[in-house]
């Protein structure tokens, strides 16, 4: 009679290929303002992943050669069509010499027309009544002359606007400064990140991302300047003085450099 055979067994031999490695996770704590060293997951047989992110902020400074500046003319009257007969009349004397100064038509905006009822309301209460209208009229001015803003100020309360406002400086072209404001930024992130490498005991590899935005500030906020009073430009004792100042452009970056440990 033949012996029993033992029962399979339920345990089976570990192989070596079916262990599969744990990934090791390396941290580089370094904190310095404005940049930071990312964590990186390092496996068996590849390179290290480990990067270093800095952020520089630029700017470069440019004169304004451009302007913008807002004409308004206010009348009142007893009817609606009176109000505005009396603004048309005054509005057309404006563009007109605003034209004659150098401002092309196509530098000319209407921003907007309106005619309103004026009231009057009993002290006692009750039913408030129409006692007259008052019309505006607004028109918007590119000035493609620094030079001319003062003239054209001048020339447009000369011949009836009430209300001068909304000055505001730009240049036509920030291209060039713009590139140079991210040429210096870069060369700041850079000089970050090498400073970090070295304190980490390693050293800058490659560029893996720049991210750039670029924005152009503008002079200190909008001069605006209100006359209910009509003058003539030839009676002005000096013209109006403006100064432009200058714009800046300003870039911020993000780069993102890979680290390389020694």
């Amino acid at each position: 009679m033949s012996s029993p055979r033992p029962a399979p067994s339920s345990v089976r031999p570990v192989s070596a290929l079916s262990v599969v490695p744990r990934r090791i996770s390396l941290v580089l704590g370094l904190l310095l303002l404005g940049t930071r060293v990312l964590p990186a997951q390092v496996s068996p047989g590849s390179a290290s992943s480990a990067r270093i992110v800095t952020t520089a902020t630029e700017e470069v400074e440019i004169a304004p050669d451009r302007a913008v500046i807002t004409f308004a003319v206010e009348t009142r009257g007893r009817t609606a069509a009176s109000a505005g007969t009396e603004n048309a009349r005054i509005q057309a004397a404006v563009l007109d010499t605003l034209r004659r100064v150098g401002i092309a038509s196509a530098q000319l905006k209407t921003q907007g027309v309106s005619i309103n009822p004026e009231y009057e309301y009993p002290t006692q209460g009750g039913r408030p009544t129409v006692v007259g209208y008052q019309a505006h009229n607004s028109i918007q001015v590119e000035v493609r002359q620094i030079s001319l803003i003062g003239t054209v100020i001048d020339a447009g309360l000369s011949r009836g606007a009430t209300n001068v406002g909304g000055l505001r400086f730009f240049a036509s072209s920030t291209e060039s400064a713009t590139r140079e404001a991210m040429r210096k930024a870069v060369a700041r992130a850079r000089a970050d990140a090498d400073a970090i490498a070295d304190a980490a005991g390693g050293r800058v590899g490659g560029v893996i991302e720049i991210i750039a935005s670029p924005s152009t500030g503008s002079p200190p906020g909008p001069m605006v300047m209100t006359s209910m009073v009509m003058r003539s430009s030839e009676a002005a004792d000096v013209q109006t003085p403006i100064e432009s100042g200058v714009l800046k452009v300003i870039v911020s970056i993000e780069v993102r450099f890979s680290f390389v440990g020694r």
